[in-house]
């Protein structure tokens, strides 16, 4: 029998992971695509610095910190030692994802799951860690409401690795993330329902298991924050019930709408898109709009032999990332 064949019979049986974790595995250098070298050798020293203030915060709120993927969830373990400093009481959940689109087999991912929460425990005396794999939901169904927001999410999903508007739901593509979509409903469900804490923070929020958190903290009536990263240094976008990505300013409009940029602040609005055409950076901000400067229209025509018609061009109607 192929070691493929074999490993997929191994990750059915229960302990048969756990038991190869034991004796091998975790006596062996960490190879895997999911990696959390930087973690595992910072984390013990991030401890050591909250740990003082753990002892002397306040009592705050419940709060539930999720991530997929190795370095969203590097990020969310610092983002919860910094809470739990401030006297949180941090849940840190995680999916042990190195691939978004690419499948992998339940012997390697238990694999991972144990590998994670090793590096993890490290962290176990300031915050909770809870591995959304070892939830186990009482029913396998989920509602209406939330059957929906699965489709959408992997709709998303599959728009965003492919970027196409079409998507066919039957292509294995879409059939994988709708699995993991659905498996991380209904865990995350179970756990948001018997533990009800006072606030939910994820990345991004849209896609992804993480757009399915959300939407199954919104079903319950839990308040959120999800979080992204743009293309400025030093920069954090946040969102409070709401999808970072979908960048909802209708309160600010509301806030600020009646007044005026001052001179200084329409030179600033002025020099960043000047540099924009230009293709060039400007200040702190690490990406270009474009890699060639604007040639206007007539130059454009006579390089690509075109005549006076009009041309449309029309971007492609599908989530993109941040920068």
């Amino acid at each position: 029998m192929e070691k493929r064949a074999i490993k997929k019979v191994l990750g059915e049986l229960p302990y048969t992971v756990e038991l190869y974790w034991q004796l091998i595995q975790r006596h062996k250098p960490w190879q895997a695509h999911f990696n959390l070298d930087f973690l595992e050798a910072e984390l013990a020293e991030a401890v050591a610095q909250v740990q003082p203030f753990v002892e002397d915060a306040p009592r705050g709120k419940r709060v539930f910190i999720f991530a997929s993927l190795h370095y969203w969830i590097e990020y969310s373990t610092f983002l919860a030692l910094a809470l739990a400093g401030k006297g949180h009481q941090v849940t840190l959940s995680y999916l042990p994802y190195g691939s978004w689109d690419k499948p992998i087999e339940k012997f390697d991912l238990r694999g991972q799951n144990l590998y994670a929460r090793q590096v993890l425990s490290q962290a176990a005396s300031v915050i909770k860690i809870q591995p959304l794999l070892d939830i186990r939901p009482l029913s396998r169904n989920l509602p209406v409401e939330l059957e929906a927001a699965v489709e959408e999410v992997s709709t998303f999903d599959t728009q965003y690795t492919l970027q196409v508007e079409d998507i066919d739901t039957s292509d294995p593509l879409y059939q994988l993330r709708y699995e993991r979509n659905y498996e991380a409903a209904l865990n995350g469900r179970a756990w948001l329902s018997a533990h009800k804490p006072d606030v939910v923070i994820l990345p991004n929020g849209t896609i992804q298991e993480m757009g399915v958190l959300f939407r199954v903290a919104k079903h319950l009536k839990i308040p959120t924050v999800t979080f992204e990263f743009g293309d400025k240094r030093e920069h954090i976008w946040l969102a409070q019930d709401a999808e970072i990505m979908r960048h909802e300013t209708d309160s600010l409009w509301n806030t600020r709408g009646d007044q005026a940029l001052d001179e200084a602040q329409l030179e600033q609005l002025h020099a960043l898109f000047s540099a924009r055409v230009d293709a060039k950076t400007w200040k702190n901000f690490t990406r270009k709009w474009q890699d060639t400067p604007t040639k206007g229209g007539a130059f454009v025509r006579k390089k690509l032999s075109l005549d006076d018609r009009p041309i449309v061009l029309l971007a492609t109607n599908v989530l993109g990332d941040s920068l």
